[in-house]
């Protein structure tokens, strides 16, 4: 082997053409890039510059860079160097596209020179993607874990609905939603439910969740996505209904909600009932649109429908309307 043979035998990405551009020599790794290709123009095209003469000219050129014709997306670069008889000698490199040449065409160490860092290269790649997947799978993790805490702060943990802290921020949300130049008003309707409490000394506390989680889903079957659903404490729930400011409207709704509680459901082997009383006030019709004027009036009104027998709805004001 003479010392040109064992020189180009170092290098897997050589490329010797002739003066008129006949591949001569390629190493074994470039001729897997660029297949059976017999001449330079079959092989490559120029970027970055449109050769006008002889390939002797790329010898003069800093740095060469050509795209494959097999593969165009992949790019080359290297050196060239003129030889005596005009022909050139290349040595090129698979540059920013290692990681794309080494997936796409199956290259391994072997396909390498000994002296060449790209599988190196390779390697820190992968432990680089590795890690920022990693990273991405612990953000998600702990993003995941964020919102569950979140929800957590303002839900009831035993029906899932709204606790007070929730309840608070959406009645605030609908409250700065009065303030507008074209006011978007709402309902508040608190609810109790009457005979929970015999239930739950007759039967125990688990039928007492028991039946509190049948209210929940109850009223989640009959209400909009839009209504916001809050238990605040033993069998008190509050709801808010924007948009609902007709009281008839509203009315028919709280008839709706009490049928759905009053349906019976079987816990324990046992068919168990309870029912409800609700009181609402329009935000449109108080005096003022905060939180404790609103739940006194909506309580207010509550009593007035246990006062008027249980299992109905009253609504703060109507009697008013009604003397009026």
């Amino acid at each position: 082997m003479t010392l040109a043979e064992a020189t180009l035998a170092l290098m897997p990405m050589h490329l010797q053409v002739d003066p008129a551009g006949q591949i001569l020599s390629a190493g074994p790794t470039l001729r897997r890039l660029v297949g059976d290709a017999a001449t330079f123009e079959e092989a490559f095209e120029v970027v970055g510059q449109t050769p006008t003469g002889p390939l002797l000219r790329l010898a003069h050129a800093e740095r060469v860079f050509l795209r494959t014709r097999t593969q165009p997306a992949q790019i080359l670069r290297g050196r060239a160097v003129a030889l005596p008889d005009g022909g050139l000698v290349l040595n090129l490199g698979l540059g920013i596209g290692l990681v794309e040449a080494i997936r796409g065409f199956g290259l391994t160490d072997r396909d390498f020179a000994p002296a060449d860092l790209a599988m190196e290269f390779l390697f820190l790649h992968e432990a680089n993607s590795a890690m920022t997947q990693e990273l991405s799978r612990a953000n998600r993790r702990l993003e995941d874990a964020r919102s569950r805490a979140e929800a957590e702060a303002f839900t009831d943990p035993l029906t899932g609905l709204y606790n007070r802290r929730g309840l608070h921020l959406s009645f605030e949300a609908l409250r700065q939603g009065t303030l507008h130049a074209d006011p978007q008003h709402f309902a508040l309707l608190v609810m109790d439910l009457d005979h929970f409490k015999a239930l739950n000394d007759s039967q125990g506390h688990a039928a007492g969740d028991a039946m509190l989680h049948h209210v929940a889903d109850g009223l989640r079957a009959i209400t909009r996505g839009i209504d916001t659903l809050s238990r605040i404490g033993g069998d008190e729930f509050v709801l808010l209904l924007p948009g609902l400011c007709d009281p008839a409207v509203l009315e028919a709704m709280g008839r709706r909600i009490i049928a759905q509680v009053e349906r019976p459901v079987e816990i324990g082997g046992k068919m168990c009932r309870v029912s409800a009383s609700l009181g609402a006030a329009i935000s449109s019709r108080c005096r003022r649109i905060d939180w404790d004027c609103m739940t006194a009036e909506a309580d207010g009104a509550l009593y007035a429908a246990k006062h008027a027998g249980r299992g109905c709805i009253r609504i703060a004001g109507e009697d008013e309307a009604e003397e009026g």
